[in-house]
């Protein structure tokens, strides 16, 4: 960073659009190579207290000059880099390698492939879903799909049942491409599919019987593997992606194919961590079908020519394996997966790899320190919705004090606090309130065909509140505490479940923990419930860890009823679905397993 003194003139102007004052930047920052603005460049001025910031106006045509591609487009992304990188690898996947032309030219088989078959069933504007585990495949279906100009609609493997139903459904759906793993979960509600045309089967064993919609995966695969050249605009809509369903049904969002950019602005902002060289590598242990793996990682990845290792998922008996076998430079992560390194047995070759850095989200405060130092990997913590309507990144960490802090906004975003009734909050620990998020862009929040009401709303002047609370520092770095279903108004204190599970999670009998309200069954107030995971093997009463919590707790936050659970149930980024716990509650089907601490029974 760059400081110099500069200054304020009034001056005569004879433009009566704009007052007098001028300001001078000293040729110091000007001459920087990072300074960001040219000579009579548009830009925006805001007054935010007394502080004046003047930032860029961004529209896509300058976004695709200054990242150098002719259309903001997957299908343009892929075919351009083809073209740059022809042999190199971009794809390691267990034994096999998979050049960029490679890549493209599957790509394409499967793009002409589908184009032929919805031909076949006279459909227009399709909708394709693909429920396929982390393969080659499943990343030549999204960029073939991306390349026919159709809807691409990823799924959970934990969608099953009413709620794979639910979502295929929702998305009007017209093509169904499925591992054969999967294929009891489809068979299960096959009789409700009625807008399902076909049911691409990928590994069906070779003697399965191609009865009534289902077809093999090999039909979508052409012997064609020339462009479709359908021209596709930035604007057109590329996918839906639905949310994991933590809260309530999944919801689907929609992504347009500028939202390939996000992911290179991420990419532009670790470059100076090798995200830019060729021989960069990437370890990609979550799942495919989730929005951060594919925009945040893949994307810059393919923009700045690496190459990406699939693994079918995290696995902690094989992770450092793949490391020694591929020599990543980083991997990205959720929680949990940081919490099952650090808990192995420490090794002479914690140190001994090649990774230099992780990126994911929610790393637990109290175990960044620890990770870093054991295995000498930097975290670089992010946050975002799946709606995509902001994300942040923090890439200075532990080395600029910011342990913790899901970062800075990213390029083209703007972040700010509002409290309850909508008033941005100053920075500061005492400033806790919701975090809105605006695109520079003019990028639009769309749901599709959204049924029920979402905590994600729009607000004034294109500022989406995100539902997520946490507060920003003086430097401009974002805290997040918790989503707004996981807050707690308790005498008039507000404070979020985490705060009462990271205290939970701490007695060395607990492995972890979900708290929530449930409705009171005498009342129109709400109480709080815990529910806890006892480590195998253990035993602790439910009075034993009622008085754990009094003790460790203030009074307010003392949850007034526990239930012990061998498991809790959880989704695809290892969050716990806690709307399942409530209902078995409200259903009364966990009631006689819990513990209420007014009755003592």
């Amino acid at each position: 960073m760059k400081i110099a003194k500069g200054k304020i003139s009034e001056k005569k102007s004879g433009n009566p659009k704009y007052s007098t004052y001028w300001v001078y930047i000293p040729n110091k920052i000007v001459r920087d190579s990072s300074f960001p603005f040219r000579d009579k460049e548009e830009v925006m001025i805001e007054l935010k207290g007394e502080s004046l910031e003047i930032r860029k106006v961004y529209n896509l045509s300058d976004l695709t000059k200054v990242y150098d591609i002719e259309a903001a487009t997957i299908a343009n992304l892929i075919e351009s880099k083809a073209l740059v990188n022809k042999d190199r690898p971009f794809l390691y996947y267990k034994d096999k390698i998979f050049s960029y032309q490679e890549v493209n030219s599957i790509s394409n088989q499967i793009a002409n492939g589908l184009i032929e078959q919805i031909k076949k069933l006279k459909l227009k504007n399709s909708h394709i879903s693909m429920l396929l585990p982390n393969c080659p495949e499943a990343l030549f279906c999204w960029f073939g799909i991306a390349k026919t100009g159709n809807m691409f609609v990823p799924l959970s493997y934990l969608f099953k049942g009413d709620l794979l139903e639910y979502v295929l459904r929702n998305s009007n759906s017209e093509i169904l491409i499925i591992d054969y793993k999967y294929f009891k979960n489809v068979e299960e509600i096959y009789e409700k599919l009625k807008k399902i045309r076909k049911i691409y089967l990928f590994n069906a064993p070779i003697d399965f019987k191609y009865a009534r919609k289902y077809a093999n995966f090999s039909e979508i695969l052409s012997k064609n593997s020339d462009s479709p050249n359908i021209h596709i605009y930035s604007y057109d809509p590329l996918e839906i992606s639905y949310t994991s369903g933590t809260t309530g049904k999944p919801k689907g969002v929609i992504y347009r194919n500028y939202f390939a950019l996000s992911g290179i602005s991420i990419g532009n902002q670790l470059e100076h961590l090798g995200f830019g060289s060729d021989s960069n590598k990437f370890y990609c242990p979550l799942p495919l079908f989730q929005g951060l793996e594919r925009y945040f990682l893949i994307i810059p990845i393919m923009y700045y020519n690496g190459s990406i290792i699939v693994a079918e998922n995290f696995n902690i008996s094989t992770f450092w394996k793949d490391v020694e076998k591929y020599k990543p430079d980083g991997f990205t992560y959720y929680a949990a997966h940081l919490m099952n390194l650090v808990n192995q047995p420490p090794s002479k070759n914690d140190r001994n790899h090649s990774i230099k850095y992780a990126i994911g989200a929610g790393a637990l405060q109290e175990i960044w320190e620890p990770f870093e130092r054991r295995f000498g990997i930097h975290i670089i913590e992010m946050w975002g919705l799946v709606e995509g309507i902001g994300f942040t990144i923090n890439i200075v960490g532990s080395k600029g004090g910011k342990i913790g802090s899901v970062g800075k906004p990213a390029r083209g975003v703007e972040i700010k606090i509002v409290d309850l009734d909508g008033n941005e909050l100053p920075p500061g620990r005492d400033h806790v309130g919701e975090i809105c998020a605006r695109t520079k862009l003019p990028f639009e929040l769309e749901y599709y065909n959204l049924q029920e009401e979402t905590v994600t709303r729009i607000g004034e002047d294109r500022w989406v509140l995100t539902g997520d609370f946490g507060y920003i520092d003086l430097q401009g770095f974002v805290y997040y505490l918790g989503r707004r279903s996981d807050m707690i108004l308790r005498e008039k204190e507000m404070f979020f479940a985490v705060n009462i599970e990271i205290v939970a999670n701490s007695h060395p009998l607990i492995v972890e923990s979900a708290v929530f309200e449930v409705p009171d069954k005498d009342s129109s107030e709400k109480d709080i419930k815990i529910c806890a995971v006892i480590q195998k093997g253990a035993s602790i009463t439910y009075k034993e860890f009622c008085m754990f919590l009094q003790q460790n707790l203030a009074y307010f936050m003392v949850p007034r009823y526990i239930e012990f659970k061998e498991e809790l149930p959880k989704n695809a980024n290892e969050l716990v679905q806690k709307f399942i716990l409530i209902n078995e509650w409200v259903s009364g089907k966990s009631v006689k397993n819990t513990y209420d601490m007014m009755t003592n029974n």
